[in-house]
């Protein structure tokens, strides 16, 4: 075993189609230039993981057993340390995230570098851990990067989204996270108590995702807004939204912007919204950015640095950034770097100080999600 070994993967955002895509029908979905790394060290007994957000979950323990066992390494003996970027239980694909960086980490370990296809089922195992049902969505996001239609398979079909103008948009948080395995199941007991009404709506979503991908690619930010707009209604048909993301949805409509809609999860999580100008939207829905949490271990990444594989580098002074219940992060899909460097898996981003907070702009690059090719394992 190589010792220590690395692993870093991307947090996400789906543009259309959660929940939907468990059934079949086709996402759109993009990699975000905030995420996790995993560190896999020498340690002593069962295999464990270290972090302060998973560390007192019994199914983590569960993920480096199974993780190490995927790459042919012994679950004992090795410390996975996790530093992330992504607040849990909000729809940015933490677990998913997890899932890939410890996979990653572990592969390293063993002297191996998985093909895509068998990094992404692996990892959508090692997520069911958490989820349950997962579609395989996040970790396609997490591990590939770049913006992409996705529909679930073994292997999943994923084709590259190129939007032919940038895709300015604000990601909100709300208040009250949930765990989307909750939403999930809860929804495939609704969906087994009326089936026929339910696959009605998951076949008008995959038309609402293919409309959106359509706009996208053909620069129709009127047209990719009421797609949110309406896949935002078949969100709350489907049972899957709450009170406090429709409040937070009908603000942002009300502050200009051309749609919005929840993203991930729902139920208390993040909500995506389409806008001219990005930052005014996140000033009007009352943004200020992530905030420090106190006695927090040490951050992985500084939004003026990249590194090659993922645009995350460590910083050992600055604590990880989680967002406030109204934070907020404007992204805008671009087809190249900018001034302020070029985030590897497709995105590039810049940043500004907001009072106590970091208000982060970052842009979804047009790009193909990466390819991996498999090298021999020692």
């Amino acid at each position: 075993m190589k010792l220590p070994a690395r692993g870093r993967a991307a947090g996400k955002v789906i543009l259309l189609g959660e929940h939907a895509v468990v059934y079949g029908r086709p996402a759109l979905a993009a990699g975000l230039p905030l995420g996790l790394e995993a560190e896999a060290v020498a340690g002593h007994g069962p295999a464990r993981l270290e972090s302060d957000g998973y560390a007192d979950d019994p199914r983590s323990a569960r993920l480096v057993a199974e993780a190490a066992a995927a790459v042919g390494l012994e679950p004992r003996d090795v410390v996975v340390r996790v530093r992330s970027e992504l607040p849990a239980g909000v729809g940015v694909g933490s677990s998913a995230a997890l899932a890939v960086a410890v996979l990653r980490a572990l592969a390293a370990a063993a002297g191996r570098r998985l093909v895509r296809d068998e990094e992404v089922a692996i990892a959508t195992r090692l997520e069911a851990i958490f989820h349950g049902h997962p579609s395989g969505i996040d970790p396609a996001a997490a591990a590939l990067g770049g913006c992409f239609r996705f529909v679930r398979g073994t292997p999943p079909v994923i084709a590259p989204v190129r939007p032919a103008v940038p895709l300015p948009l604000v990601i909100a948080f709300g208040a009250r996270p949930r765990s989307t395995g909750a939403a999930v199941m809860g929804l495939r007991a609704r969906w087994e108590a009326e089936p026929a009404r339910h696959e009605a709506l998951f076949d008008a979503v995959a038309t609402t995702v293919e409309d959106g991908a359509r706009a996208a690619e053909a620069g129709d930010l009127a047209a990719l807004g009421r797609a949110f707009d309406r896949n935002q209604a078949l969100l709350e048909a489907l049972g899957v939204s709450a009170p406090e993301v429709e409040a937070l949805v009908a603000r942002a409509r009300a502050s200009g912007a051309l749609g919005a809609k929840l993203t991930g999860g729902g139920a208390g999580g993040a909500v995506i919204a389409l806008a001219l100008a990005p930052e005014r939207l996140a000033a009007a829905l009352g943004a200020d950015g992530w905030r420090k949490r106190s006695r927090a271990p040490a951050s992985i990444s500084s939004p003026r640095s990249t590194r090659a594989a993922t645009g995350m580098r460590r910083s050992r002074r600055t604590p990880p950034w989680r967002p406030s219940t109204s934070s907020s992060i404007a992204c805008s899909a671009a087809s190249g770097p900018t001034s302020s460097g070029a985030w590897r898996s497709g995105c590039w981003r810049s940043s500004r100080r907001t009072g106590a907070g970091r208000f982060i702009t970052t842009g979804l690059a047009a790009r193909p999600p990466r390819s991996r090719r498999i090298s021999p394992s020692s």
